[in-house]
């Protein structure tokens, strides 16, 4: 058995498709270059040490203390789902969430007497609609699977990872957990991942800052008109044009479709007025531009947009303007890896 491992997982951007892809619609979505690094090693004392900078959150928690923890968070998880809840009473702090992992990765191993201290630290704009937690938790899986040389294969793995994920999102499609642990460029539908090429085109994004409200606050927000139209169709024939597009390299089909998703999702109400006036200035700069995550149903900031430019200049122009700053994309083939 290791004394220590370290592993690393990427961060996601959705292309098209977010929010459709819980109703059984494509998401097209990538890998980028910022990333959550977890390590996991062998602990002096009887406890499970967390330190999670991120989360300004450090303690040691006994193992019973864990195990108390992981059937709290499932029991509450299940009155959620009986509507007896709402998402944000499941996990009370955040650090929960990696609590719940841990627990559940020692108890499925039968390795719960094994002390262990895992440390985080991540580069990912936390709440932003890039996978910040889907990184940690798959980051978490892989350095504990190797300290204790557990024999999972990758279905298992993401399957720990969608476990953790509903707690947090309430339902999830299992993009986030498959992207973050593959890497590169995936088609996502139903569960089932293809393998695309890396947009070749350049992509930027603008972070406008963390949502108020969370990813399962805009999920059950937009959940009614996913059950009383028949909008999700129209993601879907979008996700499927951009597909094609990217895979032409078509920039003006790219820009239109990218265009007609941020329609769609100002539709069912999840980007926030102050975002749709950048993304309406950068379209009079003759880009085209859209949430890529969740977005907002309260406040003014919508996590990170991508923007597709026609003019580099003129859309960096536009977001100063705003205030916030226009930055380059670059893909990660690899996903979740040792290190």
């Amino acid at each position: 058995m290791h004394r220590l491992a370290r592993a690393r997982s990427p961060a996601k951007l959705i292309l098209s498709g977010e929010h459709a892809v819980v109703y059984g619609k494509p998401a097209l979505a990538m890998a980028t270059q910022f990333y959550t690094e977890s390590v996991a090693e062998m602990a002096g004392s009887k406890h499970i040490g967390f330190r999670l900078p991120q989360l300004q959150y450090a303690k040691q928690v006994t193992l019973a203390t864990l195990q108390t923890l992981k059937n709290r968070v499932q029991q509450d998880y299940k009155a959620f789902l009986a509507g007896q809840c709402g998402i944000r009473a499941v996990l009370k702090k955040p650090a929960e969430l990696i609590q719940f992992t841990v627990a559940n990765l020692l108890e499925l191993k039968q390795v719960m007497t094994q002390p262990v201290n895992v440390q985080t630290h991540s580069t990912i704009p936390m709440g932003c609609g890039m996978g910040s937690s889907a990184a940690l938790v798959m980051s978490a899986l892989k350095a504990m699977g190797a300290l204790f040389e557990l024999s999972l294969d990758d279905a298992a793995y993401c399957q720990l990872g969608l476990e953790a994920e509903r707690l947090q999102h309430g339902y999830s499609s299992g993009l986030d957990i498959q992207l973050v642990w593959q890497g590169g460029c995936l088609y996502f539908k139903e569960g089932q991942a293809s393998p695309r090429l890396m947009p070749t085109i350049p992509l930027y994004g603008v972070n406008t800052g963390q949502p108020l409200s969370t990813t399962g606050d805009c999920v059950m927000s937009a959940r009614v008109y996913f059950m009383r139209s028949t909008i999700a169709n129209d993601f879907e024939a979008v996700t499927n044009a951009l597909d094609v597009a990217f895979s032409n390299s078509d920039i003006k089909m790219i820009q239109h479709s990218v265009q007609e998703n941020h329609r769609l999702l100002s539709r069912i109400g999840v980007v926030p007025a102050a975002v749709c006036q950048l993304i309406a200035d950068l379209e009079q700069a003759g880009a085209a531009a859209k949430i890529c995550g969740a977005g907002a149903v309260i406040g003014d900031k919508a996590g990170m947009v991508l923007v597709i430019p026609e003019n580099l200049e003129a859309a960096e122009a536009v977001v100063q303007s705003h205030g916030l700053r226009l930055d380059r994309i670059q893909g990660d083939p690899h996903g979740t890896v040792l290190c």
